[in-house]
């Protein structure tokens, strides 16, 4: 059916748009709460105190840096690919800081747990693909 070379080709494909996707959400996302705030936030009533907004406006900027490093690697592929289990790995961990919120603070707007569950679905797949595309790369085997 497909040749080693279209499956290969399928997986670059299919990694490179993920990442490319994830760019977007991140870089339009991020640049949204740094300019709008805690208000920009999906779900948010707006008003929270001085620290929180301070603290969201800075930390989106490693949200739209992360955007740019996935762009990066999307862009660059057969020779960033490296990058791929790290990003996989932090974005997984994203999921996990979401959940540990819920845990400890209470569920949040219905938008954000679809997004708790891409975060931690869409990891596992980059990484699954990355280990079928690029194993023999890594292990030289």
């Amino acid at each position: 059916m497909f040749s080693k070379n279209d499956k290969e080709k399928l997986m670059e494909s299919v990694l490179r748009y993920l990442l490319f996707i994830i760019s977007a959400v991140a870089v339009v996302t991020g640049v949204n709460v740094f300019l709008g705030g805690a208000a920009a936030v999906p779900g948010s009533l707006g008003s929270v105190e001085a620290t929180v907004d301070n603290e969201l406006r800075f930390f989106s900027v490693y949200w739209v840096a992360f955007g740019v490093v996935c762009f990066w690697v999307a862009r660059n592929l057969n020779t960033q690919y490296s990058f791929i289990p790290f990003i996989a790995l932090f974005f997984f961990i994203g999921g996990v800081g979401r959940l540990v919120s819920i845990l400890a603070i209470g569920v949040p707007a219905g938008i954000l747990l679809p997004a708790m569950f891409l975060e931690f679905v869409l990891p596992v797949v980059i990484y699954v693909l990355y280990l079928k595309r690029y194993k023999k790369d890594i292990t030289g085997t």
